[in-house]
């Protein structure tokens, strides 16, 4: 098991490495970063990476412009997938293995669900308004997002600036709202796309984006080569 320090920095996960930071996002299917690799040794056996500079035209300068904090190389799926990975905001940690991650010995409560993959990008089905819909768990999203918001928003809705690659940034209004997976509620900040980004996550497949907030005082268990995660409490504080 190979841990390494996470920070929850401007509503981003970020893994620490001795080349600097790097931006935890599951939600591209591209790991980026100018002119480094990224190894991590697990049982004496070092596994190297080679890194693209740009990926469809992002760029590391562009994305720490956008997320407001330097990091050296933005870490996607094409990594990610390669491992079984522990999530700990509240522990600053992030567990990742090549071998399988029993649930129960990470000390995890709950159940496995299953997982999708759209182009790279894990989905999970959730409930939402009665209906069950697809969308994308996304830990580089700082909010969750639906492509169409079918009910009338409260007065007091909170208007956000935020971004998605390739399509730039965009403001919305959020509103708490209640998700179902795996027959738990969450309640989450959410807002609506623009009618271009709606419109190019439903072509995909997905309604939505299931945001980094739901990782806030849980332990999230990724098993993404067997198909499956697991969102836990998080560990009691010790005195």
């Amino acid at each position: 098991m190979i841990t390494m320090k996470m920070t929850y920095e401007k509503s981003h996960l970020f893994m620490h490495t001795s080349h600097g930071k790097w931006l935890v996002d599951t939600g591209a299917p591209s790991s980026i970063s100018p002119g480094l690799h990224l190894s991590f040794d697990q049982n004496g056996y070092q596994r190297a990476f080679e890194v693209p500079a740009t990926y469809m035209g992002i760029s590391i300068p562009t994305l720490t412009d956008l997320v407001g904090v330097e990091f050296k190389g933005l870490l996607g799926t094409d990594i990610l997938n390669e491992y079984d990975i522990l999530w700990d905001i509240e522990a600053e940690t992030m567990q990742l293995t090549e071998n399988e991650l029993d649930a129960s010995s990470l000390g995890l409560v709950g159940n496995e669900q299953a997982i999708g993959n759209i182009m790279g990008v894990p989905t999970l089905d959730v409930k939402f308004a009665g209906c069950s819909q697809t969308m994308f768990f996304d830990t580089g999203a700082t909010h969750t997002y639906l492509t169409n918001f079918n009910e009338q928003l409260p007065p007091q809705s909170k208007e956000v600036e935020d971004f998605l690659p390739g399509f730039g940034k965009f403001t919305t209004k959020l509103s708490q709202i209640n998700f179902e997976i795996d027959q738990v509620k969450y309640l989450l900040q959410t807002g609506e796309l623009p009618t271009l980004i709606g419109m190019s996550l439903s072509l995909a497949g997905s309604e939505g984006i299931i945001g980094n907030e739901i990782m806030i005082h849980r332990r999230i268990g990724y098993f993404p080569r067997r198909n499956a995660m697991l969102i836990g409490p998080s560990l009691p504080r010790q005195a």
